[in-house]
């Protein structure tokens, strides 16, 4: 899969190469949301409140689907076909929790992604106003999670250590989009897909050579695969 996934973003890279026919360049915002498998770290986080020398653990969040921003720029093309570069920011977390008289256990683990990716856009149906496209998209995504985990008895010691993980990966999208022309220079735009991620591991910052794993010593990765949500508004600044 990863294969198909580079050779995917790379034929994308081919068509932005070969597309030179932009009747308009637009800039946009969007905002939306994702589900995000992340099992693997749903899995260590259930592992860490299984262990033996820990009180139950209360989960107060497991790595929920949560929002995202992206950032794009836009090449509507005279076919009605479009290209798009964007930018992603997504995030995730996770807490586990206990405290009675004798003190508190935390674990705390924040998962951030920075998406980077092209898609080609071909239309379903164009209008004056009104536009459907089906998408094809596909990128890298880097991926960086932060663990705290903290320990304390009451009156007697405490015990706090940080770590942080990085990862990078491939993600391929399908998607469906329409968009609603406000005026000559503003468009909102909405975007339905679903994303697909090769999993990847987690490495350690200050040691490459080593990654995140279970008890089992399987190694942990990061999986935001999921469907996504957008909804967005672009301006056109650059007509031909």
């Amino acid at each position: 899969m990863k294969q198909a996934l580079s050779t995917a973003l790379f034929i994308l890279l081919m068509i932005t190469g070969s597309k030179t026919d932009a009747q308009i360049t637009r800039i946009g915002f969007a905002g939306g949301h994702g589900s995000y498998s992340l099992q693997d770290l749903k899995s260590f986080q259930h592992e860490v409140g299984n262990n033996p020398f820990l009180p139950e653990l209360t989960k107060t969040a497991s790595f929920p689907g949560y929002f995202n921003f992206a950032a794009f720029i836009e090449f509507d093309f005279k076919d009605s076909s479009k290209l798009i570069a964007d930018i992603t920011y997504q995030y995730s977390g996770a807490r586990s929790f206990y405290a009675d008289y004798s003190g508190f256990y935390r674990l705390s683990m924040q998962l951030n992604g920075v998406r980077f990716g092209l898609q080609y856009r071909i239309p379903i149906k164009s209008g004056e106003k009104w536009g459907t496209h089906f998408s094809v998209g596909a990128g890298v995504i880097s991926s960086n999670l932060n663990i705290d985990e903290q320990l304390e008895i009451t009156s007697v010691e405490g015990f706090r250590e940080e770590m942080s993980f990085n990862s990078l990966g491939f993600f391929g999208e399908p998607a469906v989009t329409a968009h609603y022309q406000v005026c000559s220079r503003f468009r909102i735009e909405l975007l339905i897909g679903y994303e697909y991620n090769v999993p990847s591991l987690l490495r350690w910052s200050e040691n490459r050579d080593m990654s995140l794993q279970n008890d089992k010593r399987e190694p942990v990765r990061v999986d935001w695969t999921g469907v996504r949500y957008r909804l967005g508004v672009s301006y056109a600044f650059m007509r031909n």
